[in-house]
């Protein structure tokens, strides 16, 4: 017996587990919204890494009793997300009636948080299709070198930004601030960050709502690429159905023309192909009706001879992105060869021969990904369907990839917007969505199946 007990005296005593760090909350150096409060969380850079970066969190405090908080990432990718908040926090007014509204400034990113990449966040102009192998290898030697520009500042952090990362940042940020649950709205690209959060933490998901996101929860790319081509499509379709008579016949006969012969737009020193016509196309119908005549008339002038119609931005006149692609091309598929380029874009182009493959996820990211000195640590997967139901909302832009996602659990619920737009309840206000979500995060009352805001 005494050598029993005196066994059990050698054993370790139990470790009690860490407690989470606690935020110390002040002001924040935002002048705009006085309410907002600021603290500093640092976080494990890599799973079960030593290092710690420190995110900069804000939080508009509940108005009336407390009863937990929900984090807000309104998209991009990109950092600023505190400034964000800062210039829209009257959407917020219901939620914050027994919520804080949290969110903070992303790593990697430009903004209030200590771990930020000294890289080029300008704009990137889309290369055009590579037309064999050694087209396709120029092509990534220039993108791996532009990423190796980037990395060389912080490899660690570099290979540490995608959105999984995002989604353990945002599972810290829950753990700090004393929450047992998840409730978080994934706004834009913010939306990919959502359904990183759900494969990871499926447990601790409360609520989730997802606004005008592209699925990347399925196992299958190229058949969502698809999907995306057949909605694009049908964007255009609308126009054509608004506009003149023969206007898609003129369409495609111009599109053919440009690229025989890049059409000369003199405004901006610019030649446009096809596929250039066919990106500006779509970012010149985005924002409705109310604009469709001009296109009438860019259309018709390019007939003429003169693409200037088609210019976007005079500084900018080609189509690409800001950002520089450093979330992205972590998060989504990349071609290996020129033949999978090619062979994609002959599909996409028979599927929407009015839009072809001049959308950004068949275009501008793998062309500008293709390279990259990092791997895809973030590829599309399935959600698990373990978790409570969603709540999704979408326009005519981005409604059905929305709706791809958020039914994927099952009970989910998706709002229509018929009309134009994009981020609904983040950069639209919708007061219509904005009383959906607000009710859903604070009671999970879900709208009833079908449901639409005008």
């Amino acid at each position: 017996m005494l050598t029993k007990l005196l066994a059990l005296a050698l054993l370790p005593s139990p470790v009690a587990p860490a407690s989470p760090p606690s935020l110390e909350w002040g002001p924040c150096p935002i002048a705009a919204a006085p309410d907002l409060q600021c603290a500093d969380l640092p976080v494990a850079l890599s799973p079960g890494g030593d290092r710690e970066i420190t995110l900069k969190v804000a939080r508009l405090p509940a108005t009336g009793a407390r009863k937990g908080s929900v984090l807000v990432n309104f998209g991009g990718p990109q950092g600023y997300q505190i400034a964000s908040l800062a210039s829209r926090t009257r959407i917020f007014d219901k939620i914050r009636t027994s919520m804080d509204v949290v969110t903070w400034d992303p790593r990697g990113y430009p903004g209030l948080s200590d771990a930020v990449l000294r890289c080029d966040w300008g704009f990137i102009r889309t290369p055009a299709f590579p037309a064999d192998q050694a087209g396709f290898d120029r092509l990534a030697a220039a993108n791996r070198a532009r990423g190796d520009r980037c990395r060389t500042t912080d490899p660690e952090l570099f290979d540490q930004m995608d959105s999984a990362a995002d989604a353990r940042d945002a599972d810290a940020i829950r753990e700090a601030l004393g929450d047992d649950r998840m409730n978080f709205l994934g706004l834009s690209y913010g939306g990919t960050i959502a359904q990183s959060y759900v494969r990871l933490f499926p447990h601790r998901v409360r609520t989730m709502y997802i606004d005008g996101t592209r699925n990347h929860s399925l196992r299958d790319w190229e058949r969502e690429l698809d999907a995306m081509a057949r909605e694009t499509e049908r964007f255009m379709d609308r126009f054509f159905a608004w506009a003149p008579a023969g206007m898609e016949k003129r369409w495609r006969a111009l599109v053919a023309r440009a690229d025989r012969e890049p059409i000369p737009a003199p405004q901006a020193g610019a030649r446009f192909d096809g596929t250039h016509l066919q990106a500006i196309a779509f970012l010149k119908l985005r924002p409705g009706p109310a604009g469709w005549g001009d296109f009438v008339a860019a259309i018709t002038a390019a007939e003429a001879g003169d693409a200037s119609g088609f210019v976007f931005s005079s500084r900018e006149p080609y189509p690409g992105a800001p950002g520089g692609g450093y979330k992205e091309c972590l998060d989504l598929p990349r071609p290996a060869a020129q033949r999978d380029v090619a062979r994609t874009v002959k599909r996409l182009r028979a599927i929407a021969p009015n839009t072809g493959a001049a959308f950004a996820l068949a275009w501008h990211l793998p062309l500008t990904c293709a390279g990259w000195p990092t791997p895809v640590t973030n590829p599309p997967a399935p959600m698990p369907r373990t978790v409570p139901p969603l709540l999704g909302a979408g326009t005519w832009q981005d409604y059905d990839s929305t709706r791809r996602v958020v039914e994927q659990i099952p009970g989910s619920r998706t709002i229509e917007h018929d009309g134009p737009g994009h981020n609904l309840f983040g950069a639209m206000a919708d007061p219509c969505v904005i009383d959906h979500v607000s009710r859903y995060v604070t009671e999970r009352r879900l709208p009833p199946r079908g449901t639409t805001c005008p």
